[in-house]
């Protein structure tokens, strides 16, 4: 089963948006590399949906260069303007991704917008060659020639979080924290403290993401499919609980959701 996260209101807000999926049987720590440009003269906010990931956004004006942290929310959350007429190159990050180790645990950094350097030394350098690149295919290279020098080992806490991560993504978020402790081996207790550490979230929580992630995007763009279908595949108890988790998640109702992208 593979996940992928998705955020629609990136793509509908911005100008020229363009992104690339690395292959996921050959990268299985970036999701997705994107880049957009800012309109001129109307302030741009962007808001996230709950994906659960962490990204990095650089801002590519040669005259303000700068580099942020930008984290999934437990809600959608709207973040502080970004800078006018400006290129912004993102990177986004699977939740289990093992590559990068920042200082602060995660459920620590969950819904915001941060600079880089305060939470994971960056260096600068890697900001002013992403910046130079007349291309977002060259950004994209540059990036993962700086990202393999932070390939780190996996360790033990890893490895479980991620097998965990993996059996969650199979079950499209409907597996129990007990079915995951008695898969495997370790106790509630202990998931829960190295998910708050490694993800942010619980593994409930992130249960509940994954859940939401499985239908938000059928459901924008559902034509033949209705909408009993699809809460149903993914493991809602009926509709009225879809339409709590949905307004949970976006701050909306689901039909008013579908209006924003009509």
């Amino acid at each position: 089963m593979q996940y992928f996260p998705f955020q629609p209101e990136i793509h509908s807000n911005t100008l020229n948006y363009t992104e690339f999926k690395p292959s996921r049987n050959q990268n299985t720590n970036i999701a997705l590399f994107y880049q957009f440009q800012t309109k001129k003269e109307i302030t741009t906010h962007l808001s996230l949906v709950p994906d659960g990931c962490f990204d990095f956004l650089i801002c590519c004006d040669p005259n303000k260069l700068d580099a942020f942290l930008w984290t999934s929310p437990l809600f959608r959350t709207e973040h502080p303007e970004l800078l006018n007429d400006c290129t912004y190159f993102g990177i986004r990050f699977y939740p289990e991704q093992t590559i990068i180790h920042l200082n602060n645990p995660l459920h620590e950094l969950i819904g915001k917008l941060i600079p880089l350097n305060e939470v994971f030394s960056f260096p600068m350098p890697i900001v002013e060659q992403i910046a130079e690149c007349t291309y977002f295919q060259q950004r994209i290279s540059s990036f993962e020639k700086f990202i393999l020098s932070f390939q780190l080992t996996q360790s033990l806490n890893l490895n479980m979080v991620e097998y965990a991560v993996q059996q969650i993504y199979r079950s499209k978020g409907t597996i129990s924290i007990k079915d995951l402790s008695r898969d495997i081996g370790f106790t509630e207790q202990y998931i829960r403290r190295k998910f708050s550490e490694k993800i942010g979230f619980s593994p409930k929580q992130f249960s509940r993401i994954v859940q939401f992630q499985n239908v938000i995007e059928d459901f924008l763009l559902m034509a033949n499919t209705s909408t009993q279908d699809i809460i149903y595949d993914i493991g809602f108890y009926d509709q009225a609980h879809f339409i709590k988790v949905f307004k949970q998640m976006t701050n909306f109702t689901p039909k008013q959701y579908q209006e924003l992208f009509k």
